[in-house]
């Protein structure tokens, strides 16, 4: 319920398209789809928010060339590995919302979370370990790079 919740308050004018569980994680993400090529992210507990574009991801920044928060730094390294291994969607309204404990544990579920829906999106097919596999990659290539 909080998901939902937390999807109307950072997007009143959306309703949520995709909502799903990160597979192995008890982390949630509801999105919807929105014109261009924006990623607009939220987290339901903590009213935490930022964008980015692929191009900004590759630079670590938000679309106002702000360094990304700690906390988006695996989603935007997922978007950044996905697109460049083909992978292509559309601007997106997330909410991420779970019970993980807060440190790298959440941050690395964000990511999984986000792998996932990126995959459902283009109809790609995935598993929890093939996730895993693409969330350490950005692990080691963006986010300790």
């Amino acid at each position: 319920m909080r998901l939902f919740l937390a999807f109307q308050q950072s997007y009143p004018d959306a309703a949520p398209e995709w909502i799903m569980q990160a597979p192995g994680r008890d982390m949630w993400v509801a999105a919807a789809a929105q014109p261009g090529d924006q990623i607009m992210l939220a987290l339901a507990d903590d009213e935490l928010r930022t964008t980015f574009s692929f191009r900004s991801a590759k630079l670590k920044q938000t679309v106002m060339q702000r360094p990304l928060p700690t906390w988006a730094r695996y989603p935007a390294g997922v978007i950044v590995a996905l697109r460049e291994a083909g992978l292509e969607s559309g601007g997106l309204c997330v909410v991420l919302a779970g019970d993980e404990p807060p440190g790298p544990r959440h941050d690395h579920a964000l990511g999984v979370a986000l792998a996932a829906l990126w995959h459902e999106l283009c109809g790609q097919p995935y598993s929890a370990e093939s996730l895993l596999e693409i969330v350490e990659q950005v692990r080691r290539k963006y986010v300790e790079a």
